[in-house]
């Protein structure tokens, strides 16, 4: 996780809110795993749900290997 995700949470958490910029995201839990497809705000290093390795940033993550 970067410092500018970081501090975009604390915004959120203390109602101030993001600054809306390029490469913001809108989605509460930008973090999903490849394996099992569920998300997450925080990032992993392994899936909590699966056991999987591959728990990447939404706008990191190839659609075409997600599970539908």
């Amino acid at each position: 996780m970067d410092g500018t995700a970081t501090i975009g949470r604390l915004l959120r958490l203390a109602g101030l809110g993001p600054r809306d910029g390029v490469g913001t995201t809108t989605t509460e839990y930008p973090y999903v795993c490849l394996g099992c497809g569920v998300s997450y705000d925080v990032e992993y290093h392994v899936c909590p749900n699966c056991g999987g390795f591959s728990v990447e940033h939404e706008l990191d993550s190839d659609p075409d290997l997600a599970i539908d």
